[in-house]
């Protein structure tokens, strides 16, 4: 059952649209923001408006970036890279410098319709007079190099920052979240405010003493540059390389039997259980026909088990792991695969689509996800796979065809839209982007919850209760709040309307009853090993909506005026990120790596539990968690293993434990200012060692080819190679 969400938030600018084009109509775009909220005329003087002045409340008067009203007029007057202004984290600027309060913020600004200052990671505010002063501010990276612009400063990606804190603690909304935009001309990234990373652009403090720690190291850049190198050179041999397309050279590309069945197994132990690509019935018999005789299985098969290896590849434990650069031997293994998947899958004739088309396509996606494939891609790609969906009618359910689908298919059409749609809505969360399936009009009916067993060519099962576990468990009660989850990134990644707290809080209710209809982890089960099973699905239920709880709050909780508002919003920020660390921690305890390499909701929780913490410290306005500290650090030092666990899967992802390493340090120089160069020390020392580690554990390159492109290995076709008995 879909869920009811509110209305999707919208600006309180009037819409050109709206209203008969009248050249006086241009001014009213540009009224401050609380005329615009009021629809009154704004005089628009500075440094607040007549309006603000009578209502004895001039410190509410704001001029706010319009980005519908600059499309539509057209206005060439703003610098390329402006964005919308959006709250800070707290700031104590010295008097003698260049930092303004909030309160003359406004003041300060010479631009009269654009409220907006950038901040750099020293604390230096620019004004956004050229594009390369745009271009040079933003977060600090973990690079130990920094590259120069032609004036000699430091060239580094932005992050976009308004200076300006909500004015007020009566005020009622946040006017936006900032998002990542950097690089140069044509060359730009883009991530909106649901990606991880936007969280450091808030937290000033913490990014000024990361700039301070990681400028004091000399080794680590060393580091960096021999496995930068390394990495180079294998690049460059493995470029060199045959792509095997016919069915011979892919039947070379596989293991052993019994490689391949751990392969096998741990995927349907993991991935297909949650999402729904592969029936097991219908797999397992082209799989033994395989080991049967090779020649009679089609090449989509052998490609589906290079892409089910691929997607496990990175999952598995090693005594002593080998890397290749700043890649493990597993992930290069696995990119091998994908790349000659998406080779077989470029020959083939979009006249001639089957079902098994359609499984590689999800595969390579996922594929590409939990290896880290072309991060910057796999929005767009995830994307091009729902709207392909779409184009062959998977949002519409194929019972209208009637007879032309047979139950079956009508039922793997069903997992697959509800594969994909699952999928681009959490990749499209990561990027920061909204997803393609908002405002998509589906009227394909929610999966069964039913064994594979039961999904026979000519049966036709019913869907067991939501307290009975199978394998489309987790699609079957995800649906319900799909459309709740797709509002809430629609909202989150919309520069064009402030965060309102009702509208907040409403959500909040709203996440919280689906929350609480979620099944319990009781109930009857098949077989032991399915307890697994059965743990994973239920928190990634909890995880995929407990995620949005901290991401409406944090605007709330990062600020530190007093208000109730703002410390209960810390405190539910504080609770849901702690739960999503607790959740990932228990699953990783069992050895369950695929949500640890798959999503980014821990990394997140990990900033907002240290943000939180440092405002609560500073202000010292709830003595509960003040006095919680040490507990709060824990669930720090609990991210920094689950990362370091990530790195050892993947080789890389460094700059990800570089922050929260940072994090912690810092949140323990805080409360123990004396041992603040001992910590900085120690977070750099952490990450160095990291490095080190990977460094030390480096495969041949030669050998690492012949084990990854077995291009001389014997014939994998040989009676030898199939024989089962």
């Amino acid at each position: 059952m879909q869920s009811s969400v509110p209305p999707a938030r919208t600006s309180s600018s009037p819409r050109i649209g709206s209203y008969p084009i009248q050249a006086k109509r241009k001014r009213k775009t540009l009224s401050c923001y609380e005329c615009r909220r009021r629809k009154l005329k704004c005089d628009r003087e500075e440094p607040s408006c007549g309006r603000c002045r009578k209502a004895a409340q001039p410190e509410l008067c704001s001029y706010l970036y319009d980005v519908s009203s600059l499309s539509a007029t057209r206005q060439p007057s703003n610098p390329p890279g402006l964005l919308p202004p959006s709250s800070s984290a707290p700031q104590q600027p010295d008097p003698s410098s260049h930092g303004i309060s909030s309160r003359n913020h406004l003041a300060y600004s010479s631009l009269p319709r654009v409220a907006s200052q950038f901040l750099d990671i020293s604390g230096k505010e620019y004004t956004p007079s050229t594009v390369q002063a745009v271009q040079n501010q933003g977060t600090w990276q973990l690079l130990g190099h920094v590259s120069l612009a032609a004036n000699g400063a430091e060239a580094r990606p932005a992050i976009n920052a308004d200076v300006a804190d909500v004015a007020a603690g009566s005020q009622e909304s946040i006017p936006k979240e900032t998002v990542i935009f950097r690089g140069e001309n044509f060359r730009t990234q883009y991530y909106g405010g649901s990606n991880a990373t936007s969280c450091i652009a808030h937290f000033p403090e913490l990014r000024s003493f990361m700039k301070d720690t990681i400028h004091s190291q000399t080794a680590l850049p060393r580091v960096q540059r021999e496995l930068k190198s390394l990495q180079v050179k294998w690049k460059g041999i493995r470029a060199d390389d045959a792509w095997f397309l016919t069915h011979d050279e892919l039947l070379q590309l596989l293991p052993d039997r019994e490689t391949l069945d751990r392969h096998v197994n741990l995927y349907f132990d993991t991935v297909e259980t949650t999402y729904r690509i592969l029936h097991y019935q219908s797999f397992q018999k082209q799989y033994e026909l395989l080991w049967q005789d090779p020649n009679q299985v089609n090449s989509a098969v052998v490609i589906i088990l290079l892409l089910v290896m691929a997607s496990v590849e990175v999952l598995f434990s090693h005594e002593q792991p080998k890397y290749i650069g700043d890649s493990s031997v597993s992930r290069e293994r696995a990119i091998f695969w994908i790349e000659v998947s998406e080779k077989w899958l470029a020959r083939q004739s979009y006249k001639h689509m089957h079902l098994a088309i359609w499984q590689i396509r999800c595969l390579i996606v996922f594929a590409k996800q939990i290896n880290v494939v072309k991060k910057k891609r796999i929005w767009t790609e995830s994307g091009t796979l729902l709207r392909e969906a779409m184009s062959a009618g998977f949002h519409r359910d194929p019972s209208v065809l009637g007879e032309k689908v047979s139950f079956f298919d009508q039922e793997m059409r069903r997992r697959l839209w509800a594969t994909i749609i699952e999928m681009e809505l959490q990749i499209s969360i990561d990027r920061g982007m909204p997803s393609a399936s908002a405002g998509v009009p589906s009227d394909t009916t929610t999966v069964l919850n039913v064994h594979d067993e039961e999904l026979e060519k000519n049966s036709r099962p019913t869907s067991r209760s939501l307290r009975e576990h199978t394998p489309t468990s987790y699609l079957h009660i995800s649906r319900s709040s799909f459309s709740l989850r797709v509002s809430l990134n629609s909202m989150i990644n919309d520069m064009s309307s402030p965060f309102v707290h009702e509208t907040v809080l409403d959500y909040e209710d709203m996440i919280t009853k689906e929350l609480q209809r979620l099944p319990s982890g009781g109930g009857s089960h098949r077989q032991a090993h399915g307890n697994g099973r059965r743990t994973m699905v239920r928190i990634l239920l909890d995880i995929q909506l407990r995620q949005f709880l901290v991401m409406l709050h944090a605007p709330f909780a990062r600020q530190t005026q007093t208000s109730s508002r703002y410390s209960l919003s810390r405190i539910t920020c504080l609770t849901a990120a702690a739960e999503i660390v607790q959740l990932y921690s228990d699953l990783t305890q069992t050895g369950n790596f695929i949500l640890l390499l798959q999503r980014n909701d821990y990394f997140r929780a990990a900033l907002v539990i240290c943000q939180s913490a440092y405002t609560n410290l500073i202000t010292k306005n709830n003595l509960f968690i003040n006095s919680n500290s040490a507990v709060l650090i824990q669930y720090l030092e609990d991210v920094i293993g689950m990362l370091e666990q990530r790195i050892t899967q993947h080789g890389t992802g460094y700059t990800y434990y570089w922050y929260i390493s940072a994090a912690s340090a810092f949140l323990q120089s805080v409360l123990l200012p004396s041992e603040s160069t001992k910590e900085k020390e120690e977070a750099i020392n952490r990450v160095t060692k990291q490095y080190y580690r990977v460094l030390e554990s480096q495969e041949d390159i030669g050998k690492a080819k012949d084990m990854i492109m077995p291009v001389h290995s014997t014939s994998m076709t040989s009676a030898k190679k199939f024989d089962t008995s």
